[in-house]
């Protein structure tokens, strides 16, 4: 593995961010969604979001952080400025390929996101929603300093609604740099 870089990301890299993100879910939430949606379309209907999503108007108001090592795709972060501003900018997707989880490339994509929010809006907080279910991703967001301030169950695009926590960090800038 050689040095990870950090880049934007534009449309043309709708795939790869929906091949990552199919492959961190089929990971990460067995038992969260169904099985028929893991194993179904998933890749499919990840390419349409990422390809609606990276040719929106939005485009101040959003920012795609990708990792990358060698030209491939190890992690990606998405935030979202105007998603509930009331809450402050939303972390709407931050995954890391499975084989390199635990090695810097979340920590990495988490303050590139905290640092941008913090230029662009530098008197909002941040948060995520995250799956109650999903251990991992909560001990990580509790490690970056996030608590939790509301229970819920978010509709996935699987059709069905889940537990899920969201996540806050009051002042985005004071992580931008961990």
């Amino acid at each position: 593995m050689g040095a990870i870089k950090l880049c934007d990301g534009a449309v043309h890299d709708y795939q790869d961010i929906a091949a990552l993100q199919t492959e961190s879910w089929r990971s990460a939430y067995p038992g969260i969604l169904p099985g028929t949606y893991l194993d179904g379309p998933i890749l499919e209907e990840r390419e349409s979001h990422w390809q609606n999503l990276m040719r929106s108007t939005c485009g101040k108001r959003r920012a795609v952080f990708l990792a990358k090592d060698c030209g491939v795709l190890l992690g990606f972060a998405c935030v979202l400025l105007d998603e509930e501003p009331a809450w402050g900018a939303r972390l709407d997707n931050i995954h890391v390929r499975p084989a390199y989880r635990g090695k810097g490339t979340g920590r990495l994509l988490f303050s590139s996101a905290a640092k941008w929010i913090s230029t662009c809006e530098p008197q909002w907080s941040m948060h995520l929603f995250v799956f109650e279910a999903n251990h991992p991703a909560r001990r990580f967001y509790e490690q970056m300093g996030g608590r939790v301030v509301e229970r819920c169950g978010q509709m996935t695009p699987a059709g069905i609604v889940v537990p899920s926590l969201r996540f806050l960090w009051q002042n985005p800038r004071a992580i931008a740099d961990l």
